[in-house]
């Protein structure tokens, strides 16, 4: 009987251990996602920003009208913070339906980027097109017709646009490489 009750024992104290390090490595993990997208921007903007997870969940709401991200995918490769206009062009290139907008729209990518296609938001062949990962930058999408005149070569280290002549369109503005 004594056997019996310690074993129990065990088996509850092991089982109240677990779950209280899990629940301590899901507050961690929560705790490494804030603080990454956070990284995205200035502290004058994510301090205050909505930050939402990979999958969409609001891990904080925000008041500024911007929204930080740990990135779009396990790796973190891409922490993002984006103001409403931005945030907007990022569901229409996800639900790759048309985009336009009236005013300027901006994101901070101060972690950088994964590799992307420079001209086709959707090729995912890394053989096909011209496929750069940026270090950090500021991204700037406008009305149409707004990045006329800027060239689409990201290697010249100036200023460049991204998805040229889509309904995506943006530039982008290297901060260092």
């Amino acid at each position: 009987m004594k056997k019996k009750f310690i074993l129990a024992l065990l088996t509850l104290t092991t089982s109240i251990l677990a779950n209280s390090v899990l629940a301590d490595d899901t507050s961690s993990n929560r705790d490494k996602r804030i603080a990454i997208a956070r990284s995205a921007g200035p502290t004058l903007v994510s301090k205050e920003a909505t930050i939402v997870d990979i999958d969409g969940t609001v891990l904080v709401k925000g008041s500024n009208g911007w929204t930080c991200s740990p990135g779009s995918q396990e790796d973190f490769k891409d922490p993002h913070c984006s103001d409403e206009i931005w945030t907007a062009l990022m569901g229409a290139i996800l639900s790759q339906t048309p985009f336009s907008t009236d005013r300027l729209g901006f994101s901070y990518m101060l972690q950088g980027d994964r590799s992307i296609n420079n001209d086709d938001p959707f090729e995912t062949d890394p053989m096909k097109g011209n496929w750069i990962a940026e270090g950090p930058h500021i991204m700037i999408v406008g009305p149409k017709g707004s990045a006329k005149g800027i060239t689409n070569d990201p290697y010249l280290g100036l200023p460049y646009v991204m998805f040229k002549d889509t309904d995506y369109e943006h530039i982008m503005m290297p901060l260092s490489r």
